[in-house]
Order: C-alpha cells, then sequence, then structure tokens
C-alpha cells in the first residue's frame, strides 16, 4: 500500500494510523481482484481490532490479506501484518480488520422518515467543526470532514459531511471521508452524554446503495441504538440530497484508552 501524504493527517496520541475506512477499502479491492462476481457494497460483521501504526518515513506499507470463503458463498476478508519478535526471528500475523462481503446485493433497506432526517428531537447543542477539530477529534485537515455546525442531542447527531479528497480511492465503496465523519459525530455523541472518549471498534453491517463522491456534500444523521459500559452502538444514514448513499446498522464506539483520555469539561452534560 503506496502512504499518500493525505493518510498523516489522521492519527492518535501523535503516531499515524491507517484508518479503519481506508482498511475497508483494501479489503474491498482485494476481494473485488480475486473474486469479480462478488457484490462488494454489503458488508458484515466489521472489526477493528487493533491500530496499524505508519512509520514517519514509510512510503509503502507491506500488508497481508487473508481471505476465506463463507458457507452462504460470501468472503470474509482481513487485513494483517506480519511483525518480528523483538528477541528472536519468529514472526507472528497481527489481525487489524476483518470483514465479510455478503453474496447477495442487499434488497431492501430502513430509512428514516424524512421529517426525521434533518431534525432533533430533545435538548440539542451545536459545535462548530472548529472547534470538533481543535478540541474533540484533533485530526488533520484531509479529516476534518464535518462542515458547519454539529447539532447533538440525546437523540442523536446531525451534521453536513464532506467527501473530502486527496488521492483517497472513491470507486470501490465510495469516498472513505463520510463514514469517517460519522465516527467522528458519534465519538462526539459518546463525549457529551457518556463522558467518554470512543473510537470505532466494528459495525453488524453496511450497505451502500449509492457511492459517496469526493468534493460532493452529503448529510449524515446518527442515532444511539444502545449505552452499556462496555460499547456505545449507533445506527447511521448518509444521504445526498433526499437520496440514501449508506446505511450503517450497529457502528461499535469503544473507550480503548479504559478512561486515560478524558473528554473537555466543557462537552460533558
Amino acid at each position: 500500500m503506496e502512504v499518500h501524504p493525505y493518510l498523516r493527517d489522521h492519527y492518535w496520541e501523535g503516531k499515524v494510523i491507517l484508518p479503519a475506512v481506508e482498511a475497508l477499502i483494501i479489503l474491498a479491492r482485494a476481494v473485488k481482484i480475486n473474486c469479480p462476481q462478488l457484490a462488494i457494497n454489503r458488508l458484515k460483521h466489521a472489526s477493528f481490532s487493533r491500530f496499524l501504526n505508519i512509520a514517519p518515513a514509510t512510503g509503502c506499507l507491506p500488508l497481508l490479506i487473508d481471505m476465506e470463503g463463507s458457507a452462504d458463498g460470501g468472503m470474509i476478508a482481513s487485513l494483517v501484518t506480519s511483525i518480528k519478535s523483538r528477541t528472536s526471528d519468529i514472526r507472528r500475523e497481527v489481525e487489524h480488520a476483518n470483514v465479510k462481503f455478503s453474496a447477495f446485493e442487499f434488497s431492501e433497506y430502513d430509512t428514516l422518515p424524512s421529517q426525521k432526517v434533518n431534525k432533533l428531537e430533545g435538548d440539542c447543542i451545536s459545535v462548530p467543526a472548529s472547534t470538533i477539530y481543535r478540541d474533540l477529534v484533533p485530526f488533520g485537515k484531509a479529516y476534518q470532514n464535518i462542515v458547519g455546525d454539529l447539532s447533538v442531542s440525546p437523540e442523536g447527531a446531525l451534521a453536513y459531511v464532506s467527501g473530502g479528497g486527496g488521492e483517497a480511492d472513491d470507486d470501490l465503496l465510495g469516498s472513505p471521508f463520510p463514514l469517517d465523519a460519522v465516527f467522528h459525530a458519534a465519538c462526539i455523541w459518546g463525549q457529551r452524554f457518556a463522558d467518554r472518549v470512543c473510537l470505532p471498534v466494528g459495525f453488524e453491517e453496511r450497505i451502500v446503495c449509492r457511492k459517496t463522491k469526493k468534493g460532493e456534500a452529503y448529510l449524515a444523521r446518527i442515532m444511539p441504538v444502545s449505552v452499556t459500559q462496555e460499547m456505545l452502538m449507533f445506527d447511521a444514514w448518509i444521504y445526498k440530497d433526499d437520496v440514501l448513499c449508506e446505511k450503517i446498522n450497529g457502528i461499535q464506539m469503544k473507550d480503548v484508552t479504559k478512561g486515560r483520555i478524558r473528554p473537555p469539561d466543557w462537552i460533558r452534560l
């Protein structure tokens, strides 16, 4: 994998990490090359189990893709790297992402009633994008894709998001940036209402109905479906005008630092 400059705007605790949305594109490309007859617009049971750090001088990242057919004709793909032991020449494989590409294209999907798409009930606050990317999700410019204000209430979050730019691939699954911005919105909801900084660790299903494109603007809506001490779960929708582009079920957000990183006081309810 070529490490394009825009990827270095995605960092966590001072280290550049491969975004989950980019890992999905890498896996989709491998499946499409090896199984061209398989639809790749329905992804299920995704997990992002371990960060993949990108070293400062790295221009090309060596990756391994493990693929295994599922009983229903789909394909399960895993993104792994090979790590050498510090004390010997023994190497081991470490999994970073895993997802199943369904053998069947979607035939129907849940949408929000039109009156709920661009409206939030309950006590709502607005957070400017400049504040989000300064205080709450401090990524570089390429990953600052919530546009204008993010509206947040107990019912969820709502914002316009950008399709981004750079060398990102928007041919296979659409642009990675709108979904990444959805994760940002879920992170901010967790800081506001669950008092923790959570990152995406997986989702149950993602249906790409219409590919998002770089340079375009979209409306993103998230809705909390489960809040526990272990995990926050959300459903999300991405629209272009009134047309549904993506539906994501069961987004899993987790505090991977176990409370070591805390939300700023002003965002907490």
